[in-house]
C-alpha cells in the first residue's frame, strides 16, 4: 500500500509539472504583448526616471528684482525700473563720514568720465543700509551736500525687510563690528537686464576703468 501511495504522488505531481510551465509561458505571452501594444500606442508601458542632463537648471538671479522701494525725492519705485541700461550699484548711510563720502565721490567720478550725458549710459544707484534713519529727505540732503543732486543718479530707502533682501541678494553684510551699520566698500555693475552682475573694490578700481566696463556692458554701444 506504502508503495502504491508513493507512485500516487509522484504520478500527481508528474502530471501537474507541463501544466506550471504552459501557465507560466502564457503569462509572459501576455506581458510581451501588452507591452508592445502599449509601445505601439505611443504611451510608455512604465514610469521611467528622466534622462541625465533633463534636469530642470536652478533659476536665473535676478540683481534688479521688482523689490518696492523710495527714492531721495518720496516717489515709490520698484528695484527692476531701472532696467534698460547697465546699473552702478553702491550701498552707503548717510550718517556715514569718510567712507560713504568716497563711495559717492567716486560715482561722480565715473559720471564726469562718462560725460555729460552719463544717464543714458548708466544709472547710479545708491541704497541706504540704514533705512531707519535715512528718510528720503535725508538721501536728498546727502545728495545735494554731495553735489549728485541730479538726473542718473537714484537715493534709494525702503523697509528694512526689503533692505535686508537686497543686502542678502548682493552679499553684503547686514551689520558691522559691534553691530554698528556696516561700510560697503565695493560697487556693483548690473547688466542691462539684471541677468549678471561684476564686483569692484570702490577704493582700488579707477573712475576710468568703471566708464570702460560701463560702455561694454551696455549692448547699445
Amino acid at each position: 500500500m506504502l508503495i502504491s501511495l508513493n507512485r500516487t504522488v509522484s504520478s500527481a505531481s508528474s502530471s501537474r509539472k507541463p501544466a506550471a510551465v504552459v501557465f507560466a509561458a502564457a503569462l509572459l505571452t501576455a506581458i510581451v504583448f501588452a507591452l508592445s501594444a502599449s509601445a505601439e500606442a505611443g504611451t510608455p508601458a512604465l514610469a521611467t526616471t528622466p534622462a541625465l542632463g533633463t534636469e530642470r537648471t536652478p533659476a536665473q538671479v535676478d540683481y534688479l528684482p521688482p523689490v518696492p522701494l523710495i527714492d531721495q525725492n518720496g516717489k515709490s519705485i520698484l528695484l527692476n525700473s531701472v532696467k534698460g541700461k547697465p546699473a552702478l550699484v553702491g550701498f552707503i548711510h548717510t550718517s556715514c563720514k569718510g567712507v560713504c563720502e568716497m563711495m559717492t565721490a567716486k560715482m561722480r567720478e565715473v559720471a564726469q568720465s562718462l560725460g555729460r550725458q552719463f544717464n543714458t549710459s548708466v544709472t547710479m544707484v545708491t541704497i541706504s543700509t540704514d533705512p531707519d534713519d535715512d528718510s528720503p529727505a535725508q538721501l536728498r540732503k546727502y545728495a545735494k551736500a554731495q553735489n549728485v543732486d541730479a538726473e542718473g543718479y537714484l537715493f534709494l530707502t525702503g523697509t528694512q525687510e526689503h533692505i535686508d533682501r537686497l543686502l542678502k541678494l548682493y552679499n553684503v553684510p547686514e551689520e558691522g563690528p559691534d553691530e554698528a551699520t556696516v561700510h560697503v566698500l565695493d560697487f556693483f555693475l548690473v547688466a542691462p537686464d539684471g541677468s549678471s552682475m561684476r564686483k569692484y573694490n570702490g577704493m582700488a578700481v579707477s573712475a576710468d576703468a568703471l566708464a570702460s566696463d560701463i560702455r561694454s556692458a551696455d549692448p547699445r554701444h
